[in-house]
């Protein structure tokens, strides 16, 4: 129960403002969760669940923590600027996008 995020080393789905939409959903659920059993966002790659004791592939891992430490929400765009407005206005509402960076970080 929570969100599963496939991710290559590049993340690029944390660079399209919809695929954020969908952890500020997540971010959302978390606050409000009183289930114990919501894992919240999970970060996943062809080779299974980062963090899991079956993920096999170290480099992606690594690959993809160097690039999340450096990634930021605010430069995430979509190809309708109307989207990219209200996304960035949602997460604006919910503490912003260095709120939505640690997040995601953590």
């Amino acid at each position: 129960q929570g969100t599963c995020m496939m991710l290559d080393a590049e993340a690029l789905p944390l660079t399209r403002s919809w695929c954020l939409f969908e952890v500020l959903q997540t971010y959302r659920l978390q606050e409000e969760s009183t289930n114990p059993l919501f894992q919240g966002l999970v970060f996943c790659t062809s080779n299974g669940v980062i963090g899991g004791s079956r993920h096999g592939c170290y480099d992606t891992t690594v690959a993809l923590a160097e690039r999340l430490a450096v990634l930021s929400v605010a430069d995430a765009s979509a190809s309708d600027p109307r989207d990219q407005a209200m996304i960035t206005a949602l997460i604006d509402r919910e503490g912003g996008a260095e709120s939505m960076n640690r997040f995601i970080r953590d």
